[in-house]
């Protein structure tokens, strides 16, 4: 539980620093652009109002083609002159890496000054004295998308990221720390509660039990046997659960998985017999499993037990046991009434009790404690089933 918390908290705090770096990063990048173009705006108009590309000899006698030994790569300065549709342009200083179009030409001379951006283009236009227009712009794409720069941001993201995620999963012991002394506090006190409450429990049943030998027919008699009995089932299975808790390592070997589960399925039909519940099991041979022996017979019990539990007379119970690649594979399954697709992903929660008209032989437990034993043995347990149909508990294991 502490782990899942663990894991939510470093979840959600990663997700919300990305969303706000993330749109830190966005409103730092429509900055710099805003930056760079007014910046590029001032230098094309410096180019246009001094005569450092343009004088009266290349504007009226000729066009001389001047080398860019400027700092942008990509300015380029032509003098354009209109006959009816068709645009001359004379290039004073044109990039080897941009051919402007005349349709961008076009562009640029129907807006004028009035803007002074034409797709990635900042441009700035001097009219000339024969009417002809002198145009220097530049182009910002190399300066916002260079390689060298991406690859440095994805690179400071990067480590960014990881050195977040450090801080984060840092951060998150203390964090859960009061969690997880709750649960620590909750789990002592279910356990020696259950302790305590066995003595007593157990000397209320004797002594019941005593009583019963004398007057058999005594109906509050038989009432205190039966609660005690109850209450005695109820901390047993506490008493499981905080072993489980617990996390100690179990002994663990090799067995015949397949004699272990036909013994348990075994132990139950008489039950299911009185029931009239039709029984029938399929139980392949010769499987062996690596784990806790009495792990998974209390597993496959709780399974069964439950399955019977929620079984009404006339209906049915199958249960199979098979490998295939590798994964073995358990399923317990009967038909009758299903689960509300609402109470499906609380089933495994302690104390949780789909069917509160049949409360009185349930605890709630049962399936925790089956959870908790899968996964002490590597396995993993879910449910499926149809309303008014079946419902089917499969454990697999690999």
């Amino acid at each position: 539980m502490v782990k899942e918390l663990r894991k939510k908290f470093v979840i959600i705090t990663m997700s919300l620093m990305c969303l706000l770096l993330g749109a830190f990063y966005i409103a730092n990048h429509c900055y710099r652009i805003y930056l760079l173009e007014q910046d590029t705006r001032q230098m094309v108009r410096w180019f246009t109002q001094s005569n450092i590309l343009i004088n009266e000899k290349n504007a009226d006698i000729g066009i001389e083609m001047i080398e860019n030994t400027f700092e942008y790569d990509s300015i380029i300065a032509m003098i354009v002159s209109e006959d009816g549709d068709k645009i001359n342009a004379n290039y004073i200083i044109k990039s080897d890496k941009i051919s402007i179009s005349e349709d961008m030409i076009h562009q640029i001379l129907s807006q004028g000054n009035k803007q002074w951006k034409a797709g990635s283009y900042v441009y700035d236009i001097k009219q000339l004295s024969d009417n002809r227009k002198f145009i220097v712009m530049i182009d910002t794409t190399d300066d916002l998308f260079s390689f060298i720069r991406i690859a440095t941001f994805l690179v400071l993201i990067i480590i960014g990221f990881l050195l977040l995620l450090l801080i984060t999963v840092f951060l998150s012991r203390f964090v859960t720390k009061p969690a997880k002394d709750a649960m620590q506090r909750e789990k002592q006190f279910i356990s020696d509660a259950s302790h305590e409450l066995k003595t007593p429990i157990g000397a209320i049943s004797i002594n019941a039990q005593a009583l019963r030998t004398k007057d058999k027919d005594n109906k509050y008699i038989r009432n205190i046997l039966s609660e005690s009995q109850r209450m005695n089932r109820l901390i047993e299975r506490l008493l499981v659960l905080s072993k489980l808790d617990e996390k100690e390592e179990v002994q663990k070997n090799t067995f015949s998985l397949s004699s272990c589960i036909e013994e348990t399925v075994l132990t139950y039909e008489s039950v299911a017999y009185d029931k009239n519940i039709a029984y029938n099991y399929d139980i392949s041979d010769n499987i062996s499993f690596y784990a806790n022996e009495d792990d998974i017979r209390r597993l496959t019990a709780v399974l069964i037990d439950n399955a019977i539990k929620h079984t009404d007379s006339g209906n049915t119970i199958n249960i199979s046991l098979s490998e295939n690649s590798g994964v073995i594979k358990l399923s317990v399954e009967n038909t009758g009434k299903g689960i509300s697709p609402d109470d499906i992903p609380h089933l495994f929660e302690r104390f949780y009790i789909a069917d509160a008209s049949r409360s009185d032989n349930n605890f709630g437990l049962g399936l925790p404690i089956a959870k908790a034993v899968a996964t002490r043995n590597s396995g993993k347990i879910y449910v499926q089933s149809e309303e008014g149909v079946k419902t089917c508990f499969t454990v697999e294991f690999k």
